[in-house]
């Protein structure tokens, strides 16, 4: 008679806090200024298409440049 286990790939700390973005060099930034420069971004194009993700990185690329990052 086999016991019941959790299974190897779950582990229950990880459902604690899902992150929004990676933490890397655009954690400098919170998400909200990320999110506002890139509805800025998405304004500028006068709303058009549906471009959420190249805004997103764009957004991120802009300001880290503002501090001197690449």
């Amino acid at each position: 008679m086999s016991n019941p286990k959790v299974q190897g790939g779950q582990k229950s700390g990880l459902s604690k806090q899902p992150k929004p973005f990676k933490k890397d060099s655009a954690s400098t930034f919170s998400e909200d200024e990320i999110r506002t420069r890139a509805y800025i971004i998405y304004e500028s194009r006068g709303g058009a298409g549906n471009h959420a993700d190249e805004d997103w990185s764009q957004a991120e690329t802009e300001l880290m440049e503002l501090v001197g990052g690449k």
